[in-house]
């Protein structure tokens, strides 16, 4: 009989201490980062604009959209552009934007250089995708 309680009281505390484990997780809290399909970063119109395409999925809502564009080897910052008009999405399928005048900028942005893409989740999360810049396909007028 002294084996059954003990082995009844060995059980239960088993049971309790598995069942706090596995319940007190924060998993449910958790909120994945934006993802970022980044399609399209092109120079065009004779190098005087930028069309960036994408899809873009936040759980947590967008906060903020921002593109940048860096020397090829990534080390100078060429431009900086916010998109406003997304606060609060949760995803923007088909986001299309152009940055103008872009062959106003010294030093000039041109086809190799990279665009950094990132969006900002109300949660503090973040993505930065990437791609260098490419000049229009004629085959996509």
């Amino acid at each position: 009989m002294k084996n059954f309680k003990y082995m009844s009281l060995m059980v239960a505390l088993l049971s309790v201490l598995t069942l706090s484990f596995t319940s007190c997780g924060d998993d449910d809290d958790v909120t994945n980062a934006p993802v970022i399909n980044l399609y399209e970063a092109n120079i065009e119109h004779e190098g005087s604009e930028i069309c960036i395409q994408a899809d873009i999925k936040c759980p947590g809502k967008i906060a903020t959209i921002i593109a940048e564009v860096y020397s090829a080897d990534g080390k100078t910052l060429k431009l900086t552009q916010p998109f406003t008009g997304f606060e609060g999405v949760l995803e923007v399928p088909g986001f299309h934007k152009h940055i103008l005048d872009v062959d106003t900028y010294d030093p000039a942005i041109v086809e190799g250089d990279l665009l950094k893409f990132t969006v900002v989740d109300q949660n503090g999360n973040s993505t930065t995708v990437q791609k260098n810049l490419t000049e229009e396909d004629d085959d996509e007028l």
